[in-house]
C-alpha cells in the first residue's frame, strides 16, 4: 500500500525552523548569532508562504483515516441537531 503523507507536513517543519532561527536572532540581538541579515529571514518566511499554498491547493494526497466519516461539518451538524431535539423535548 502506498504511503500516503500529510501535504503539511513539510510547512510545518520549515515553519519552525523559521521561527526557531528568528528567536535566535532576537535572543542573541547584540551578538554573533544576532547577526544575521532580515532578507533571509524574509526568504524563509515567503518558502513557508509557498509550501502552505500548494499545501492548500494540492491537498488530494491524503486519504481519510476513516471511509465513510463525514468529517468535522458532519459532526457539528449532528451536534447541533441533537441540541434542537433535546431543546424540544425540555418543553
Amino acid at each position: 500500500m502506498p504511503r500516503h503523507h500529510d501535504p503539511w507536513e513539510s510547512f510545518r517543519l520549515w515553519l519552525a525552523l523559521t521561527l526557531a532561527l528568528y528567536a535566535i536572532r532576537a535572543i542573541f540581538a547584540a551578538r554573533l548569532p544576532g547577526a544575521i541579515p532580515g532578507w533571509i529571514l524574509l526568504l524563509m518566511v515567503l518558502v513557508s508562504v509557498v509550501m502552505a499554498a500548494k499545501a492548500l491547493l494540492f491537498p488530494g494526497r491524503v486519504i481519510p483515516y476513516r471511509e465513510g466519516d463525514g468529517g468535522w461539518w458532519t459532526d457539528v451538524s449532528d451536534d447541533w441537531r441533537l441540541w434542537w431535539q433535546r431543546r424540544r423535548q425540555g418543553r
